[in-house]
């Protein structure tokens, strides 16, 4: 990830970024580039999902969500333990 650093000029804002980010993208000076919002792709991914599930509905296999949900978290919690149990 290419990290920039925003400087003022005048009335305007600037972001600095390094020469080689300029190089490989083959940019020059008076180009326009979009800066992407921070959370434009969660939300995307989101949307996503949520459109994925209105039109595949819910999921009919769980016939218990909360039993569902309850062995999840043991499972997640058994994981995480092992994790902080391994030496390596």
């Amino acid at each position: 990830m290419v990290q920039g650093i925003i400087t003022k000029t005048g009335n305007s804002y600037a972001i600095r970024v390094p020469k080689r980010y300029v190089d490989d993208n083959k940019l020059k000076l008076g180009d326009t580039v979009s800066v992407e919002e921070p959370l434009v792709r969660q939300r995307q991914a989101l949307n996503a999902l949520i459109n994925h599930g209105k039109k595949h509905g819910p999921i009919k296999g769980i016939s218990d969500p909360v039993a569902w949900q309850r062995e999840q978290r043991s499972w997640e919690d058994r994981q995480r333990k092992s994790l902080e149990d391994d030496p390596a």
